[in-house]
């Protein structure tokens, strides 16, 4: 069964509590969530008292929490207090997963990438940074996930060697397609099969145009070939969830009733795009 969950991200300038609404009204059951709204940190303490208030924001909604964006609480330089209590965090809300981005491959996107010295540090250290992460994350029965972002996620082969390095069953991948798309300028129905069998989430962003061109549309409305990578996760028995991250496609100020309709049409085509690949959904 496969959960479809939406993140707070599109709300991002509107209120913690408006997203919230928003996205139950959209019809998901299952929410993402880890970054600022109105400037504020959500989660900002990540105490047991902040989890408990939060999860009475979300029976209020009807929504549970399915995923954590954790990347400022993982990173390298981080103190591996932080991971724990973010993990600790992530379970008193009930989120299984907690995802992040790896490292950074470019001086200036999209011409100027990082000279090999530089880049094989930054990978080294993030992979020394992510060993410590993992055992923290193993103790609390949580699953991290890195998903393609340049640097040493850029691609599913790239994503892959990275895993390798961390050596951790409780670090897996969360693949974005429109990720690959936008910053590598390939498809990612051919590039995910390299992945697939490690890949626990599927951050459903679609993308529109070249390689670096900013229009993340309606999942399911771009060049995204949602139907083709979903047949290939269901021939792995992919069994994880399916987030709706953007919907803006060029506009990034979006009204919060456009931000409603326009998750609430990513839910339904998502849901029958899905439902054709053989999936049942929750």
């Amino acid at each position: 069964m496969i959960k479809l969950a939406c993140m707070t991200w599109p709300y991002t300038e509107y209120a913690f509590e408006r997203a919230l609404q928003g996205i139950a009204a959209a019809g998901f059951r299952y929410v993402a969530f880890g970054l600022p709204h109105e400037g504020k940190e959500v989660p900002e303490r990540a105490d047991e008292a902040e989890a408990a208030a939060l999860v009475r924001q979300l029976d209020r909604y009807g929504l549970q929490a399915t995923m954590l964006v954790g990347t400022p609480w993982l990173a390298p330089g981080q103190p591996i207090e932080r991971a724990a209590r973010l993990f600790a965090f992530a379970k008193m809300v009930g989120a299984a997963e907690v995802i992040s981005l790896g490292t950074w491959g470019y001086r200036e996107f999209p011409d100027e990438p990082l000279a090999a010295d530089e880049r094989a540090a930054a990978d080294e250290a993030f992979a020394e940074q992510l060993r410590l992460v993992a055992a923290e994350a193993e103790c609390a029965s949580v699953t991290v996930t890195l998903k393609p972002h340049t640097g040493n996620t850029a691609t599913a082969d790239i994503l892959k060697r990275t895993l390798a390095a961390i050596g951790s069953p409780a670090v897996k991948a969360s693949y974005d397609p429109g990720n690959v798309r936008y910053y590598e300028g390939i498809d990612p129905v051919y590039d995910v099969s390299a992945i697939a069998e490690q890949t626990v989430s599927l951050i459903a962003k679609d993308h529109r145009g070249p390689r670096g061109n900013g229009d993340f549309p309606i999942p399911g409305q771009g060049d995204v070939d949602f139907a083709a990578i979903l047949r290939k996760l269901h021939a792995v028995e992919f069994a994880g969830q399916v987030v709706v991250e953007r919907i803006d496609g060029t506009d990034n100020s979006l009204r919060a009733d456009e931000i409603d309709r326009r998750i609430a049409e990513a839910r339904s085509g998502l849901a029958k795009l899905l439902a054709e690949a053989g999936f049942a959904v929750e």
